[in-house]
């Protein structure tokens, strides 16, 4: 089935038999219960629209649409496979690129070789000091930090994820709306930081735009960054995967656990 239902699904799967027969090293054991298995997203939910890029003119001072910088809600297709997810992003528009980016960090926890796959497709590491860049990061993992791969497979974390899409809330085990979306809220100051120090100097334009969890109203800045020479925009701020796993347990009522668990 398709991969929402997987991602919805995920906790009490047994991931961590996944990984370990891929050599992906987890640094926890737990015993997992056995669900029914279904699709990524729906093994993450279904068929959604998809979001189209804005038209108006740039800015002159900073090369960023007028549109991108204030606070946007981005609609966002659930994509099975990279094959999918590359025709679905936009990678013109920093908030299509932002919103993809959460669900490919969500698929990690119903299939870790495509949530990965995607998240080096919209991942680029920064050359430091440098105006160039490596996609997909220079270890091969997107900025993905192995010390959370235990969330992978942690029914107390594997769930966090999802508390970032629109529509999540404890009353509903934290299961997000459909069609998907995701509320990106523009992060002006850290976003005229960066450029200052980027723009004229490198030719790298960057938006920041932060999504708040549904949850205990956990905030992730994600760094975006588009280079010389390019229209492609891609998120340079790895840590940000690691930060949407951050403990937020204690908004799980007694509701929200019996709709993850049973």
């Amino acid at each position: 089935m398709s991969l929402l239902n997987k991602i919805f699904n995920s906790v009490g799967t047994n991931l961590k038999d996944v990984l370990l027969s891929r050599g992906i090293e987890v640094l926890k054991s737990d015993n997992l219960k056995e669900v029914v298995k279904m699709g990524l997203f729906n093994k993450i939910l279904n068929s959604l629209s998809t979001n189209s890029a804005g038209t108006s003119a740039a800015d002159g001072s900073t090369g960023l649409k007028a549109e991108w910088k204030q606070d946007r809600v981005i609609k966002i297709s659930a994509p099975d496979n990279l094959e999918e997810l590359k025709k679905a992003v936009d990678v013109t528009d920093p908030g299509s690129v932002a919103a993809y980016w959460l669900y490919a960090v969500t698929a990690l926890t119903a299939d870790y070789d495509t949530g990965m796959s995607m998240m080096k497709y919209l991942f680029a590491d920064i050359e430091p000091f440098g105006s160039g860049f490596t996609e997909g990061g220079l270890s091969g993992r997107a900025g993905w930090d192995p010390y959370f791969n235990e969330r992978l497979t942690d029914d107390d974390y594997r769930w966090l994820p999802r508390t970032y899409f629109d529509g999540a809330c404890a009353d509903n085990g934290f299961h997000p709306s459909e069609p998907l979306s995701v509320s990106l809220h523009f992060n002006a100051p850290n976003t005229e930081t960066i450029n200052e120090q980027t723009l004229k100097q490198l030719g790298r334009l960057n938006i920041v735009y932060y999504i708040k969890s549904n949850a205990a109203c956990n905030k992730v800045n994600l760094g975006i960054s588009k280079f010389a020479g390019s229209d492609r925009w891609y998120v340079t701020q790895g840590i940000s995967s690691s930060g949407f796993f951050y403990d937020q347990r204690a908004a799980l009522t007694a509701t929200a656990k019996q709709k993850l668990y049973n």
